[in-house]
């Protein structure tokens, strides 16, 4: 029963959290201008937010985090589509962890 306490102990120590849609960032940097919306979202997976700009273009933006007792990190991309659906430019894209 001691081993079952301590190994039950140990997994809840090392357990990590994870959020967001956990894209390539390999992925993202062979985005071509031109890409439609669709065949750059079947390349990153379902983006995590959708802005609509007044004159038809489309910011999608991806975010994946993850934690755990050690430490955490986080990515983040933005794409710029306009208004046929054709992607313009990457807005930023960042790395951050934190220990």
């Amino acid at each position: 029963m001691k081993n079952y306490a301590f190994v039950s102990l140990a997994l809840m120590l090392t357990g990590c959290v994870s959020m967001g849609t956990n894209y390539d960032p390999n992925a993202v940097a062979q985005l071509q201008p031109g890409m439609s919306k669709e065949d750059v979202i079947a390349r990153l997976g379902k983006p995590n937010s959708i802005s609509q700009f007044p004159d038809g273009r489309v910011q999608l933006g991806w975010v994946h985090s993850t934690g755990s007792m050690f430490g955490a990190n986080a990515r983040a991309v933005s794409l710029i589509f306009d208004a046929n659906g054709k992607l313009l430019q990457t807005v930023n894209q960042n790395q951050i962890e934190m220990k």
